[in-house]
């Protein structure tokens, strides 16, 4: 940790570069699209008619109350790239979750923004339901953790770990996507030096794909039982399950059962089914990743495999992350 402070600027510029490009997600009124041109499997799914009668049924708002902003009660604080952004959007089909559709950036950022600002980022709640908030770059924020339990010691917090090397691909083509990495570089030339020899650990996604380094900040101002760790692999294979883990956490009736997801053939992920059409990744997220080196693979597992071995023992869990 005592090289982090060095790197403040270089993070904080990095975080606003990214807020003018997230700023387009306002243009939505969801972080995510609904999707019409793939085929869906729906054999043996919710109907219309049963999604919607869920949803009426979970709705315990007095006629009188009026939607208002409030706090947020639970925060998805990272990690970037794996699944955040997804999660959000099947948590806000939840009739009893109200979660902000964009990064409030409050805790790293905007922290010279007063609390009235903040809560006004939110949706608009009611009582009967859970406040949420979700802003990737909280994990690796130098003072967030700090900022955030100063504001409140007791908030829920949510993250998302996925296999560290796969996290790394996705970055890598989120980076090019976002223009901070040239389209011609390769991803093995931006992962390794010395001829693809050595790890580059400087390179962003592979920095911040060391879970550790910044999740012992974070446990030495909340305690581990504030934290809910979903498996971001298991994420994308299995929502169900983790979304369950998710409901259950928040205190919140079940509403993602099984029978509510269905495949999306086109790009290979899983949808919610919703009362028109099912509710899945938009444009910006599910894109063709590049092979990786098979050689260069396993020097990144080498490389992460004692960095996973200081997380695990962190968070007292394993991930079968396969070395």
């Amino acid at each position: 940790m005592s090289t982090l402070p060095s790197k403040n600027f270089a993070v904080t510029l990095f975080i606003a570069c990214v807020i003018f490009l997230s700023l387009l997600n306002r243009l939505y009124d969801k972080d995510m699209t609904l999707e019409k041109s793939f085929q869906l499997n729906i054999n043996k799914h919710v109907s219309d008619k049963d999604v919607a009668e869920l949803k009426t049924s979970m709705v315990k708002t007095p006629i009188d109350e009026k939607c208002m902003k409030r706090p947020p009660k639970a925060i998805i604080f990272g990690v970037p790239r794996c699944g955040t952004t997804t999660l959000a959007s099947f948590l806000n089909e939840h009739p009893q979750i109200a979660i902000n559709h964009w990064d409030s950036y409050y805790f790293d950022v905007y922290s010279n923004r007063s609390v009235e600002w903040y809560i006004n980022q939110m949706t608009c709640s009611y009582s009967h339901q859970v406040t949420m908030e979700r802003t990737a770059s909280y994990f690796h924020g130098l003072e967030a953790p700090k900022r955030m339990y100063n504001w409140n010691p007791n908030v829920k917090l949510i993250v998302t770990f996925k296999e560290p090397v796969e996290r790394v691909i996705s970055a890598f083509v989120g980076l090019q996507e976002e223009g901070f990495v040239r389209k011609s570089k390769l991803l093995e030339d931006y992962c390794m030096t010395n001829n693809r020899t050595e790890v580059n650990t400087k390179a962003w996604a592979v920095e911040l794909s060391n879970y550790q380094l910044y999740m012992k900040t974070w446990l030495k101002y909340f305690k581990l039982e504030q934290i809910l760790i979903i498996n971001g692999t298991n994420f994308i294979s299995d929502p169900s399950q983790e979304m369950g883990k998710v409901e259950k956490f928040l205190g919140v009736e079940n509403y993602f059962t099984p029978d509510r997801f269905a495949f999306n053939e086109t790009k290979r992920k899983y949808c919610v089914i919703r009362e028109e059409t099912p509710i899945c990744m938009d444009e910006r997220r599910g894109r063709q990743h590049p092979n990786l080196d098979p050689n260069v693979r396993l020097l990144l597992q080498k490389y992460y495999k004692p960095l996973n071995e200081q997380l695990f023992e962190m968070i007292k869990r394993r991930f079968e992350w396969g070395y």
